[in-house]
């Protein structure tokens, strides 16, 4: 699930009616927790076989079953290495490098990349039909992005009141939006 939310395909997150909310705070040099869930609707769950260890396989991760929904819910501490590596069912490891990079001192650069979903974005846009449906069925459907540390220096989303938290938020129309006026590649330089 993680290797979803990572590589930020939102067409792929979008089209399994998925919803994330995460949440990463940089502990040190090369520390860091990764907290939140990736959940969507109980019916699509079933329908791709329910299986369960697409969220029991990841380390730190539990899976909740509600009448509803199907969530898993992520916690996890470790190196920037064991928070951002994932365990592919076919145990295969992908790792997600420069995700998380000490800068020296007491800074790090946090970069959530979009992935290479730009053609098939490309591909949904031109097509109506495709752009209307999809609209309809992930109304309400969001990712939400935040990274935490003593201090955000900078950041292309949203930095807090208090200035410890940079957050990121988007929608099935941020992600339908035409080319140039869609989401830039979250990246956010703080201090631990």
């Amino acid at each position: 699930m993680r290797a979803i939310f990572l590589s930020l395909s939102t067409a792929v997150l979008l089209a399994a009616c998925i919803e994330v909310e995460m949440t990463v705070e940089v502990l040190g040099e090369d520390e860091a927790q990764l907290t939140g869930f990736v959940q969507m609707h109980r019916d699509f769950y079933e329908m791709t076989g329910g299986n369960s260890s697409v969220c029991t396989d990841v380390d730190g991760a539990r899976l909740e079953l509600t009448d509803t929904h199907m969530r898993c819910v992520l916690d996890k501490t470790g190196s920037f290495e064991e928070v951002m590596l994932v365990n592919q069912s076919d145990d295969v490891d992908v790792e997600f490098p420069e995700m998380l990079v000490h800068l020296g001192g007491d800074r790090v650069r946090a970069l959530f990349a979009k992935g290479g979903s730009e053609d098939e974005l490309d591909q949904i846009t031109d097509d109506p039909m495709t752009r209307a449906m999809m609209r309809q069925m992930f109304t309400g459907m969001s990712v939400s992005l935040t990274v935490k540390g003593r201090e955000i220096e900078s950041s292309t989303g949203t930095i807090s009141e208090d200035g410890t938290s940079a957050t990121v938020t988007f929608g099935v129309d941020d992600i339908l939006a035409p080319a140039e006026d869609r989401i830039e590649d979250f990246e956010t330089i703080l201090r631990f």
